[in-house]
């Protein structure tokens, strides 16, 4: 129907002679009103009408491939996408440039079919129908979900040979399927940008993790505010949170913060004598002020997150900051780092260690390659497809070249023992790994029990070297000795490690 025309249904009466233009008419009308429903009605997107809907997926055979489960959406122009069976698609990484993110998106198309010839009068002839079809692509651009819908998208780097379901959902890496940006067809009202979403969720979420550790040192409006920050991201989950309700969403957490500004001031003045609270409350009362004029707009909901991020980047200076105790705590043991600190950790690991404020000492250690210290703590690798030793010399990212030996080792699994334990006490397992290939995933076991998949997925070709940490929680210690059994779960990945060091809180 041409735009701006009001429209048009036929109207039947006696003696009507109706010609095709007229049917063709009748049908242009009642899709173009559903079309008009979908549109105004409807957030483009997929809808959650039963779980897994066009949702894509790895398919675990070691190459690029993915596959996309049934489902339904809707797109910009109000169409109805109906995918009927399983898709599966190949990304075609030699006709891409390196690294590029690419995306994967469903389009909405219609192809003439049941084409028919009269013999008795050949000028009469056509398709009688017309099929609504749909189309998964892999794409170089973001779509702008007007005519494709977007399902995921994927970073591909030099060394990525698998797609794989993401770790950590919130924040996929390389290689990895990343469904954060699939709009969700929701109710009018609502129509949040993906982008916009996913910001909220990143805030919401950084916020949530700044004041737990300020709750921590006793402040207790603290933990109220991570409260409401929870109940704000769980709507934002929902797609319940958009321009016409973000404000209310976010005054009760902006109004709680506020209070524990008051607090910090009154009752923990060093916290308020440290870098960048002061920055935090600037921000904070300009978000506030946001909040409150109540913009419906997508342009003044997305500066009212660009505000929450500014505010936590303040904040983040105040809960990280190592001058001067919060609260009267455990002297520091060893060298004080953080957890981020550990990846990159290039010494060896020390007899004692403080990692972000917590006391940790080393309780065992096994150097691999080592026939002493391999018989000491029973180190066997059984099952395996293959396996060998090797002595590297590596640098970590800080440019220290270090020379170790290890072993390595594809399917099959690794067994050794940790001794000197206090049960009851959680253990950090820290390894030193090649992170050249990528992704290395184990199902850890302490003594037959299952703890959990112990994955590293960062890829380094220029400084190889890389420690990684496993939390077996103290429930799974106790005794004073436990096996622990490293499964390979990799996909003909193989598994290495260089050495062991064995930690429990001081």
């Amino acid at each position: 129907m041409p735009e701006g025309q009001n429209f048009k249904r036929l109207n039947f009466f006696e003696g009507f002679f109706t010609t095709d233009e007229d049917w063709n008419a009748s049908e242009g009308y009642h899709l173009e009103k559903r079309r008009l429903h979908n549109r105004i009605f409807h957030q483009p997107g997929i809808v959650p009408i039963a779980a897994g809907g066009l949702k894509v997926t790895s398919r675990g055979k070691g190459d690029l491939s993915f596959e996309v489960a049934p489902g339904y959406a809707i797109d910009g122009r109000g169409n109805e996408i109906v995918l009927r069976d399983p898709a599966v698609k190949v990304v075609e990484a030699e006709k891409l440039k390196l690294p590029q993110t690419v995306y994967v998106g469903i389009r909405y198309f219609e192809e003439p079919t049941d084409f028919i010839a009269y013999k008795e009068n050949p000028r009469f002839k056509g398709h009688r129908r017309i099929e609504e079809k749909c189309k998964v692509e892999v794409l170089a651009r973001p779509p702008d979900n007007d005519e494709v819908i977007e399902l995921a998208r994927l970073r591909l780097e030099e060394g990525v040979r698998e797609i794989r379901e993401a770790v950590d959902a919130r924040l996929p890496g390389p290689g990895e399927l990343d469904l954060r940006f699939a709009p969700v067809a929701g109710i009018a009202g609502q129509h949040a940008e993906p982008s916009m979403r996913v910001e909220l969720s990143t805030g919401l979420n950084e916020l949530s993790g700044h004041v737990a550790l300020l709750a921590k040192v006793g402040v207790l409006a603290a933990n109220y505010v991570r409260h409401q920050a929870l109940a704000a991201e769980m709507l934002n989950t929902a797609n319940a949170v958009g321009p016409a309700n973000l404000a209310e969403v976010l005054t009760g957490v902006v109004e709680i913060e506020r209070d524990m500004v008051e607090e910090i001031e009154k009752n923990h003045p060093n916290i308020g004598a440290r870098k960048g609270f002061n920055d935090f409350k600037k921000t904070l009362e300009a978000l506030g002020k946001l909040v409150r004029d109540r913009p419906r707009d997508n342009e003044g909901c997305a500066g009212i997150v660009r505000f929450l991020n500014s505010a936590n980047q303040s904040l983040q200076a105040v809960t990280r900051e190592k001058t001067g105790p919060v609260a009267k705590g455990p002297e520091a043991m060893g060298e004080k780092i953080t957890w981020k600190d550990v990846i990159f950790y290039s010494k060896p690991f020390p007899a004692a260690l403080n990692i972000d404020g917590s006391n940790f000492v080393q309780v065992d250690h096994l150097q691999l390659v080592d026939d002493e210290s391999q018989k000491v703590h029973k180190f066997v690798i059984e099952g395996q497809k293959d396996m060998w030793k090797s002595r590297q010399n590596f640098s970590y990212p800080d440019k220290q070249e270090v020379s170790d030996a290890g072993v390595a080792y594809i399917g099959g699994q690794s067994k050794f023992n940790v001794m000197n334990l206090k049960p009851g006490k959680d253990l950090i397992i820290i390894k030193r790994y090649d992170a050249i290939l990528g992704e290395q995933a184990c199902e850890i076991l302490a003594d037959g029990k299952k703890v959990g998949t112990w994955k590293s997925t960062e890829i380094d070709r220029k400084h190889r070297w890389r420690n990684h940490y496993f939390l077996v929680p103290g429930t799974f210690v106790t005794n004073d000795a436990i096996e622990i059994v490293k499964k390979a779960t990799s996909a003909e990945r193989d598994i290495n490690m260089f050495q062991l060091w064995f930690y429990q809180p001081a």
